[in-house]
């Protein structure tokens, strides 16, 4: 698929084929018994974390290309306490490469005690499309690492 970024680099993509529908429900099981916070939004496997980002959910773009993307249109690294919904979330793995990539879908404020709670909505692998905390993913995906804005 044709994919650039705002400066006309090509992204590299690659469209992967709607896993069956036994196997999705599978995963989303798998998903919802091991994470407690997870909420399904779609069980589409076409696309990844970063194509659901970056890609309007039509396919998927490896982590590898992040940088570029970032750089080419215009992010802004931004700390935990300026986000705000529709920014992103990067996770990295070992050594640091990045893992994983979500957009904060809501930040909840507990009425009682004041806690902040982030939301984020990512597409785990090819298994789904999820609402989750910020620190309920699979160990696979790594940990929460940076955020970022395009809000100028």
């Amino acid at each position: 698929m044709a994919l650039s970024t705002k400066q006309g680099r090509q992204i590299p993509n690659e469209q992967y084929e709607q896993r069956v529908r036994e196997a999705m429900e599978a995963a989303k099981d798998m998903v919802l018994a091991n994470h407690p916070s997870a909420r399904v939004r779609s069980l589409q496997s076409i696309y990844n974390c970063m194509g659901m980002v970056f890609a309007s959910r039509r396919t998927c773009i490896e982590p590898d290309h992040l940088e570029m993307i970032l750089v080419d249109d215009q992010y802004t690294r931004i700390s935990e306490s300026e986000i705000e919904a529709g920014d992103l979330i990067v996770y990295r793995g070992d050594e640091s490469e990045v893992s994983h990539v979500g957009m904060i879908a809501r930040i909840e404020t507990s009425l009682a005690t004041g806690e902040q709670r982030v939301i984020v909505l990512s597409q785990w692998g090819r298994d789904g499309e999820y609402f989750h905390e910020v620190d309920d993913v699979n160990p696979r995906l790594g940990e929460p690492s940076d955020y970022w804005t395009d809000r100028k």
